[in-house]
């Protein structure tokens, strides 16, 4: 499967700000999560912890990538791997890659779930400006 896809044109949107209240949207959930920015857009990705996700050594992460200009805006949301360094070659990687949107089974339903309200906030943000 692939990762969501959403384009936002003609809207006015400030993709750093955008990336900003997608990190406070996980940070309220009680994420781990880490970003960073590349010429070509922003990533963010986050990580819920707990003893079952260490059980299954779940080395995933909810990943969200914003490209474009403030009128051509595009956010992706998938599954990647959490990275542990993540530097200008690993965003740039994240970026053009296709985001995966398949995990095992137990945390195929929570990540649904998390995603579902992301694009819900997302929406909110967007019609806000």
């Amino acid at each position: 499967m692939k990762s969501a896809v959403r384009e936002y044109k003609g809207k006015n949107i400030d993709p750093q700000k955008l990336a900003d209240t997608i990190v406070e949207f996980f940070k309220n959930g009680k994420f781990k999560v880490q970003s960073g920015t590349h010429p070509r857009g922003m990533v963010i990705q986050a990580q819920k912890s707990g003893l079952f996700r260490t059980i299954i050594a779940a080395d995933q992460s909810l990943t969200v990538t914003i490209t474009g200009t403030p009128d051509d805006i595009t956010v992706r949301i998938g599954v990647a791997s959490w990275l542990k360094d993540l530097g200008i070659a690993a965003i740039e990687g994240l970026l053009v890659t296709p985001l995966l949107w398949f995990v095992e089974v137990p945390e195929s339903l929570w990540v649904f779930e998390v995603e579902h309200n992301l694009w819900k906030y997302i929406e909110e943000q967007v019609s806000v400006g």
